[in-house]
């Protein structure tokens, strides 16, 4: 074997092993984290495939049930890098469907597993699945991607150490693509893309590292690790329910956090201890809750009015969203609320 590829191989190793104690880490690391979890997942299938490329070079006569696992995880990868995405755009558990994302493709590894394995269906696996499962991982991939878009479009390059959380997020996102594409098109898969998911985790490990270090040296607020009192919150509350109806920075969809703080004068660990702890809210309820308001007089003075119009007027990237944050906080959906509005308006105009 030539020193190149021998180079090659022991990066894909290396990687593979790196990538198992970087899941773990992130797994363990701030527990109840979602967005931990499925970087964990995707890094972990990530990690099963290149280590069973690495096996099979070196053992060709491996078990068909180690390739099996290899390509069960490619299956998994796109699915879980979708999930992260959802979490990181904070509209993941605004509905249960965007578990069967998950739910899905589990229950597809584990059936089609045991009433096809790979063992009894070389060719199979070789041939169709093989297809599949490469395809289904684009897919989630290129969708990833169009869900981002709205948070990559306006991304300043500039001040990108602002936004660290996103370029972690793109990396990812972007890094799972090339690695699809070393596997889908490189002549040398089992090596090019093991030597890429290793430099890609290696990356990953140095901007996690970063970001928790960041973190630590941030200057820390008079807010943070305590209840603003109710004398001091009173005011502030009222402050932001004034600016938040004057200047309707809900109509934004690319509102975040930070950025609200930075309208209002304030600091983000201030708005973040505000929004929890005195007003028992998440900042996506929050925001929502008035962009809902707006959607509902939007729909009294306009019933004829379309959905998709009336999630973007309303500040809302996606029609999904818009649907499962109008049901959360009015126990109706769109449709049955504006069908609701036209019978009122029906009955004021005959009476």
């Amino acid at each position: 074997m030539a020193i190149f590829d021998q180079l090659l191989l022991l990066f894909s190793g290396l990687g593979g092993i790196h990538g198992l104690l970087l899941a773990t880490y992130l797994f363990l690391r701030e527990p109840g984290k979602w967005s931990n979890r499925f970087l964990s997942g995707v890094i972990l299938m990530l990690s099963l495939r290149v280590l069973k490329s690495v096996l099979f070079y070196f053992n060709p006569a491996i078990g068909k049930q180690i390739l099996q696992v290899g390509l069960s995880a490619c299956f998994l990868i796109g699915p879980l890098l979708y999930c992260y995405s959802l979490q990181f755009l904070g509209i993941f558990r605004d509905s249960s469907l965007h578990r069967l994302h998950l739910i899905i493709p589990g229950i597809l590894v584990i059936v089609i597993g045991a009433l096809f394995p790979y063992h009894a269906y070389p060719q199979l696996w070789g041939g169709l699945f093989y297809k599949i499962i490469n395809y289904v991982w684009l897919a989630y991939t290129l969708l990833s991607i169009y869900m981002l878009w709205p948070k990559i479009s306006n991304l300043d390059l500039k001040n990108w150490r602002t936004q660290i959380d996103l370029v972690i997020v793109l990396s990812i996102v972007f890094g799972s693509g090339l690695i699809w594409c070393a596997y889908y098109f490189a002549s040398y898969t089992s090596y090019i893309s093991g030597a890429l998911t290793f430099t890609f985790l290696i990356s990953l490990g140095v901007l996690t590292v970063f970001l928790h270090k960041n973190q630590k040296d941030r200057v820390i607020s008079p807010y943070a690790n305590k209840k603003i009192s109710n004398k001091i919150a009173e005011p502030l509350i009222a402050e932001l329910e004034q600016f938040m109806i004057t200047q309707q920075a809900f109509l934004d969809a690319n509102l975040v956090m930070p950025k609200l703080a930075k309208m209002l004068g304030w600091s983000t660990p201030k708005l973040s201890q505000l929004l929890n702890d005195n007003l028992d809210q998440s900042f996506n309820d929050f925001v929502n809750s008035y962009r809902i308001e707006h959607a509902k007089t939007q729909l009294q003075g306009d019933t004829a009015m379309k959905m998709e119009d009336l999630a973007e007027r309303s500040g809302f990237n996606s029609l999904s969203t818009f649907y499962s944050a109008f049901k959360k906080h009015t126990q109706l959906t769109p449709a049955k609320y504006k069908t609701l509005q036209a019978s009122k308006n029906s009955g004021i105009i005959n009476s």
